[in-house]
């Protein structure tokens, strides 16, 4: 194991392939923890932080930080700051941390917790969790059967392919339905908007509405074998407002 302390200064750390702490303290730093199941905590200032391999656990601190693991199951705390981190592949837990955070993931099953701020997420391949947290969220579930969970703000959920569940929260929220058997679960009526840009069969309200029925509380909007169900909405509700074409 390598234990290595920074200082005051911005400084260059390099851990080994050994299970390491390494701490940069103040200080614009960079550290490279190498392989093996490392801590890294950058502490103040504006860091990059990289991983090789290994289950690791890594925060950045205060400061915009740019954080990069490459495998692995790795836990990352972002901070404060505007941060970008990529979590790679493994079954990662990223909690942005408060600023206008960047994060992409890989394959894996992972959990991403956006907090405040205005957030931007890729979740990858896998079975993932996105939570947005308060403000104005971008999140792209991209490939797996993923929840997206917007909290606070004027959020934008793409659940991308896989069967996705979309909570907007509070605020006024996109739901982009592209692909799968997605799910919405808290559509507000002159609030919310669904976005079905991407389908070509898809180019006027009245596609839309010959494309819906309902089913018990739900509408269900089906194109080809794609299925959209909207929980808690009635055909007498929708109109041309609530959609995107």
């Amino acid at each position: 194991m390598v234990i290595r302390y920074g200082n005051d200064d911005s400084n260059r750390i390099t851990g080994s392939n050994q299970n390491d702490r390494l701490f940069g303290r103040s200080g614009d730093d960079t550290i490279n923890g190498l392989g093996g199941d490392d801590y890294i905590d950058g502490g103040e200032g504006n860091d990059t932080i990289t991983v090789t391999g290994g289950h690791n656990t890594i925060g950045g601190g205060s400061g915009n930080d740019r954080i990069t693991a490459s495998g692995g199951n790795d836990k990352i705390f972002g901070g404060e700051g505007n941060d970008t981190i990529t979590a790679g592949n493994g079954n990662n837990n990223v909690t942005a941390g408060s600023g206008n955070d960047f994060v992409r993931s890989g394959n894996g099953r992972d959990n991403i917790s956006l907090g405040e701020g205005n957030d931007t997420a890729y979740s990858g391949a896998g079975n993932d969790v996105l939570n947005g947290g308060e403000g104005n969220d971008r999140m792209f579930g991209e490939d797996g059967h993923d929840r997206l969970i917007g909290g606070e703000g004027d959020d934008f959920l793409a659940g991308g392919a896989g069967n996705d569940t979309l909570t907007g929260g509070e605020g006024a929220d996109r739901f982009v339905f592209n692909a799968g058997r997605d799910r919405i679960t808290d559509f507000e009526n002159d609030e919310d908007q669904i976005d079905l840009s991407s389908f070509a069969a898809i180019n006027s309200f009245a596609n839309i509405r010959s494309a819906a029925r309902q089913v018990g509380d739900d509408v269900v909007i089906t194109i080809g074998t794609n299925q959209l169900v909207v929980e808690d909405y009635r055909l007498n509700q929708m109109d041309r407002d609530d959609f995107i074409w």
